[in-house]
């Protein structure tokens, strides 16, 4: 610790305040994946995380619930995440929460690289306002859910720090570091890549070492050579071969997905200026764009303009996705934050510069409360395995009411088979004799989630949230 006052080293050091967020982010750590925002996306990596500890860790064929008569591998992030919470499972015996926890704790170490690569640039005020503003981003509550969007950002921004380091000392483990990282963290997420863009700017240093730019760049194309084997070469080969390739996005044609954003253009950008920081976040972000193109500051803005010009690609591909998994716009956050705190900087009176800082972070942390907390219909699914085992066996096929590949419901029943909404139902008289011959024994109801469903079969369970019926 710094020889100065300890309330001086707590609001001063950036350990502290990471250690802070990460302290005030164990607040409901145990909960079940039943948040509003995205549960649906953290029950998908669990049931391959749980596959893998009760079928077998194959890595190589993620497999989810969903399936129905099909075997449920699917193309799906190199499930990297999926296999640590295995090998916590193999160890502490079979929780959820275990990959909050690891996320927590990858996304808290990420976000310390961030400030250290920030801070061997620009100096610690930049480094500081920007780890501060990433902290109270949609970062703060986006970090402790099970997907691996802000786990391979994190992944990306220790790796890039290893990089930088690299090229100042050319120890060759930071290297190695570099390339394993970052490896692990395209693959998991291929947007994350979006983050080692910067890169491309300390090439231009006479002071590194021609031999070591060399090394980075090879070690790069290593890393590119891992995502596209993953996502371009073996994602289509999983769902080709096992036939269930819709239950996982691999984007739109470009023409297509620009479309759909031009035909959207509101809710997309949104995304943008509400999502990330809130609005005084924004207002700030637009500042500091403002005052760094003014004073003619390229070097910051272009470490801006690299991560946010793939982003821009990537959303194409991904058309209006965005508007509604508001997690893609994670890949962005970093070089927002990184930005608005460059900003900062420009503010000569340091109390104004807090209270700015503050405002931000009062305004986005209040819009994330609505996260910390598991409300109806969502709190019912808790009690579906214990349901569920009072009427079937465990390896009893079922058919549960939810959208399409919607796995939430699914999970929380601890067994395998088909999901549709109960309208579909209706309308395709033909489904239920399909479902029936493929194995399907029970059908559950999730009322208050998805709608009733009036059918002329023995009831097993008649509940406020769930309706059971056998299929003879």
């Amino acid at each position: 610790m710094p020889d100065r006052p300890l309330t001086s080293w707590i609001f001063t050091d950036i350990r502290a305040w990471i250690l802070f967020f990460f302290l005030l982010r164990l607040y409901g750590i145990t909960f079940p994946p039943l948040e509003v925002g995205h549960n649906w996306r953290q029950t998908d990596g669990l049931m391959i995380a749980r596959n893998f500890y009760e079928h077998g860790p194959d890595i190589l064929h993620p497999t989810v619930d969903v399936g129905g008569e099909k075997s449920g591998i699917t193309g799906s992030e190199f499930p990297v995440l999926n296999y640590l919470i295995y090998l916590v499972a193999k160890v502490f015996g079979y929780q959820h929460w275990y990959g909050r926890l690891i996320v927590l704790a990858f996304s808290s170490l990420g976000v310390y690289f961030f400030y250290k690569s920030i801070r061997m640039y620009f100096g610690e005020s930049a480094a500081f306002n920007g780890t501060m503003l990433l902290l109270v981003s949609f970062w703060f509550s986006y970090s402790r859910k099970i997907i691996p969007d802000a786990f391979a950002i994190s992944l990306c921004m220790i790796g890039l720090y290893q990089a930088l380091m690299y090229w100042e000392t050319g120890k060759w483990w930071r290297l190695i570091l570099f390339i394993v990282l970052c490896v692990i963290g395209c693959m998991s997420k291929i947007s994350a890549a979006a983050v080692l863009t910067v890169l491309a700017l300390p090439l231009f240093k006479r002071s590194i070492p021609l031999s070591r730019k060399a090394f980075v760049a090879i070690g790069s194309l290593f890393i590119l050579g891992g995502a596209c084997w993953w996502y371009f070469l073996w994602v289509p080969h999983l769902n080709e071969s096992y036939g269930f390739g819709d239950h996982f996005f691999m984007g739109l044609p470009f023409k297509e997905g620009f479309d759909r954003i031009i035909q959207n253009p509101g809710p997309v950008l949104k995304r943008f200026y509400s999502t990330p920081m809130k609005y005084t976040g924004f207002a700030l972000f637009v500042f500091a764009l403002f005052m760094v193109i003014r004073k003619r500051n390229w070097y910051p803005l272009a470490v801006f303009l690299l991560p946010f010009t793939t982003f821009l690609i990537i959303l194409v591909k991904t058309g209006t996705s965005i508007i509604g998994d508001t997690y893609y716009i994670l890949t962005m956050i970093p070089a927002m934050a990184f930005i608005a705190g460059y900003g900062l900087t420009y503010i000569q009176n340091k109390r104004i510069a807090i209270f700015i800082l503050v405002v931000v972070a009062v305004e986005s942390l209040a819009a994330q409360i609505y996260d910390f907390r598991i409300r109806e219909p969502y709190k019912s699914l808790e009690r579906l395995e214990a349901v569920m085992d009072e009427v079937s066996n465990r390896d009893d096929k079922i058919l549960v009411t939810a959208p399409t590949h919607e796995p939430t419901a699914m999970y929380f029943t601890h067994r395998r088979g088909w999901v549709a909404l109960p309208q579909s139902i209706f309308q395709d008289t033909a489904y239920i004799s399909h479902v029936k011959s493929n194995g399907c024994k029970y059908i559950v109801v999730t009322r208050k989630l998805y709608g009733e469903l009036d059918m002329s079969l023995p009831v097993v369970h008649d509940s406020e949230h769930f309706k059971i019926y056998k299929l003879d």
